[in-house]
C-alpha cells in the first residue's frame, strides 16, 4: 500500500469520540555559570541510519557510501537495496509505518517493499554476504521519472531498535533512490497505536493512496430504489434511515457506453458536509472476456480513461464484472474461462492506467463462497498484484444457521470443511497477505423464523470487525428482497429497517465509533 497522507481532521460530529489528544507543559532551563558541552544530537526517531545496495555481477563489492540506493536490472546486472531506520521505541506489525523514498530516475515500472532482518552492515555488504528478505510488506508504482513515493508498511516490525527493509525490482526495470549520503534521505513515520482502543483512531489517522484508512473502517452503501426513487435518491433516503452520512456512495455501470462519474454521482461525491467516496462496478455488454482482453472495448476504454481523468477530482473504486464466478465457462475457446477472466481484468486496468485515469483504484471483487473456492480453476481468475489495489467478496448472512445465518466472523468466512476452504478472508489473508478487504456487497435477512437474530447480528458486529483488520471497507446492499418484476431473491429481506428493533440495532453500529471514525477523520463530515 503507498502513499499514506494525513487525514483531515477538521471537524468531529459532537456526541462523537474526540481522536486528539491535547499535550501541554512548560520546559524551564535553569541558567548555568558555566559553559556546558554541546550534547551530540539523538537520532530521530524513523531516520535512516544505514543505506546501500548490492550489485549481482559483482560479488563482493560494497556501496555502502553511494548516494544512490539502486534497485533493478541495468544491463544484466540485478540490484538490490538494503534500508535501515532508527525505531526510538519498538515497531509492533500493527503499528502504522509510513516510508519516504526521493526516487531519482530509472524505468517504469514496480517497486516492491519486503521485511528484513539486522544482519547486515553498510560498509561491507555485498552479493556474496546478503541476508535473505523476508515478507513481502507492499508494492509500489514508479513512473520511472523523479517523484516522491510514500508507502504504508503497516505489518512491518523493528529489532534490536531499527527496522530493516529489502527493496527489489522484479519486473527488468531499474528505480535509483536517494541515500543518507543526500539531503533527501529515506525516512519514516510511526504511529505506534497510541489511540482509544474502542475506535482504532489514533492522533495520526491516514489514509494511503488506494484508500486504505489506518483508522477503523469505510462504511458505504448500494441502495436500491423504492416507489419510482431514482438510485440518487435512494441513497439520500438510506442515510437518513441510517441517521448516518455514507463514506462510500456504489453505483453500477453496464456496457460499452456509459461515461463515468456523471454530474449526480460528483454532486454526491463532493457535497458540503456529506463527502463520499465513488464506488463503480462495470461489466461489459455483448463481449467477453476474452474479446475485451483481446481489445474489442479498447475505444470505449480509452474514452472512459480520458473522462475519468478530466473529471475524477478524487479517488475513486473501481471493480470489472464483480462476482465473476458465476460467469466462468471452463471449457478452452469459450472466452470465459478464468484465465479468460485475469486476461481481462488485467488488460482493462493497464488501457485505464495508460490513458489517464490517474485516480482508479481497483478492486477484484469475487462472490468469495465455498462452492467456487473450491473449483480448480479459481486461483486462475486472480490477474496479478500490480493490477490488483484491493481484494472483495459478497456475502450475505440469509438462510438456515449456522453456516448461512450466522455472525459477523462467520458470514465473512463462510464453511462448512475448513480443511478444503478456510473461508474467504482467511484465504485472502493467506494468499494476498498485501491486500486490504472489502465486503463489496452484503446484507443481513430479516427472517421470521429467527426474530432477534437480526438485531443480534448488528450488536456483535463491531467488536467482530476488530478481530478482522483486513477488513477496510463494508459496502452495504439495501434490499426489499425483490426484484421489480416480483422475483424474490435468495438473500433475502435486507432492508435494514425490515423491523424497528433491527433498525435501533443497526444504528447503533453504523454510528459507532469504529464504523465512523475514519469517514469523521477524513471527509471531517
Amino acid at each position: 500500500m503507498a502513499n499514506a497522507t494525513p487525514m483531515s481532521c477538521s471537524r468531529v460530529p459532537a456526541g462523537r469520540k474526540a481522536l486528539t489528544a491535547t499535550l501541554a507543559g512548560t520546559i524551564i532551563a535553569a541558567s548555568l555559570t558555566f559553559a556546558a558541552p554541546v550534547a551530540q544530537a539523538a537520532t530521530a526517531d524513523g531516520a535512516a541510519t544505514a543505506d546501500t545496495y548490492t550489485t549481482s555481477t559483482r560479488a563482493d563489492h560494497t556501496n555502502g557510501s553511494s548516494t544512490k540506493v539502486a534497485v533493478g536490472d541495468n544491463s544484466g546486472a540485478n540490484r538490490v537495496g538494503y534500508l535501515r531506520l532508527n525505531a526510538t521505541q519498538a515497531v509492533e506489525s500493527s503499528d502504522t509505518v509510513t516510508l519516504t523514498l526521493d526516487v531519482t530516475g530509472g524505468t517504469a515500472g514496480e517497486l516492491r517493499i519486503l521485511q528484513g532482518d539486522d544482519s547486515w552492515n553498510e560498509s561491507n555488504l555485498s552479493q556474496s554476504n546478503a541476508p535473505k528478505s523476508g515478507k513481502l510488506l507492499t508494492t509500489l508504482k514508479v513512473s520511472g521519472s523523479e517523484q516522491t513515493l510514500s508507502a504504508d508498511l503497516t505489518g512491518a516490525v523493528s529489532k534490536n531498535g531499527s527496522l530493516n527493509l529489502i527493496l527489489e525490482r522484479t519486473d527488468g526495470g531499474i528505480t535509483r533512490i536517494s541515500s543518507r549520503e543526500t539531503s533527501k534521505a529515506p525516512s519514516a513515520s510511526f504511529d505506534r497505536g497510541n489511540s482509544d482502543s474502542s475506535t482504532g483512531g489514533g492522533s495520526k489517522c491516514t489514509v494511503s493512496s488506494i484508500l486504505v484508512p489506518s483508522c477503523g473502517v469505510w462504511f458505504g452503501a448500494s441502495a436500491n430504489p423504492l416507489n419510482g426513487e431514482s438510485w440518487d435518491q435512494a441513497l439520500a433516503n438510506f442515510e437518513k434511515t441510517s441517521a448516518e452520512d455514507m463514506d462510500i456512495a456504489h453505483y453500477y455501470k453496464r456496457g460499452q457506453s456509459s461515461m463515468f462519474p456523471n454530474s449526480v454521482e460528483l454532486k454526491r461525491q463532493n457535497e458540503s458536509g456529506s463527502n463520499r467516496i465513488l464506488f463503480y462496478n462495470w461489466k461489459p455488454s455483448g463481449l467477453t472476456w476474452r474479446q475485451v482482453a483481446d481489445g474489442a472495448a479498447d475505444g470505449y476504454l480509452k474514452k472512459l480513461a480520458q473522462h475519468m481523468n478530466q473529471n475524477a477530482s478524487e479517488k475513486f473504486f473501481l471493480s470489472l464484472n464483480a462476482e465473476m464466478e458465476d460467469e466462468v465457462n471452463a471449457t478452452a475457446g469459450s472466452g470465459q474461462t478464468a484465465k479468460d477472466f485475469a486476461d481481462f481484468f488485467s488488460h482493462t486496468v493497464k488501457v485505464l492506467r495508460a490513458n489517464g485515469a490517474d485516480n482508479m483504484v481497483t478492486v477484484m471483487n469475487y462472490t468469495g463462497i465455498q462452492k467456487w473456492g473450491e473449483m480448480p480453476w479459481f486461483d486462475d481468475l486472480y490477474p496479478g498484484d500490480g493490477v490488483v489495489d484491493w481484494i472483495a467478496q459478497d456475502p450475505y448472512a440469509f438462510g438456515k444457521p449456522p453456516v448461512w445465518l450466522t455472525d459477523m466472523e462467520g458470514m465473512v468466512n463462510r464453511t462448512n470443511n475448513p480443511k478444503s476452504w478456510p473461508g474467504f478472508y482467511n484465504w485472502a489473508a493467506a494468499e494476498h497477505p498485501t491486500k486490504p478487504q472489502m465486503l463489496g456487497e452484503w446484507g443481513v435477512d430479516e427472517d421470521p423464523a429467527y426474530p432477534t437474530y437480526k438485531a443480534d447480528f448488528w450488536k456483535t458486529a463491531e467488536a467482530q470487525l476488530k478481530d478482522l483488520p483486513k477488513l477496510k471497507a463494508l459496502v452495504y446492499w439495501d434490499s426489499t428482497g425483490v426484484t421489480p418484476s416480483g422475483e424474490k431473491l435468495p438473500v433475502g429481506l435486507t432492508r435494514v429497517d425490515s423491523k424497528g428493533s433491527s433498525l435501533s440495532a443497526y444504528r447503533d453500529f453504523v454510528t459507532s465509533d469504529y464504523l465512523t471514525v475514519a469517514g469523521d477523520s477524513h471527509f471531517g463530515n
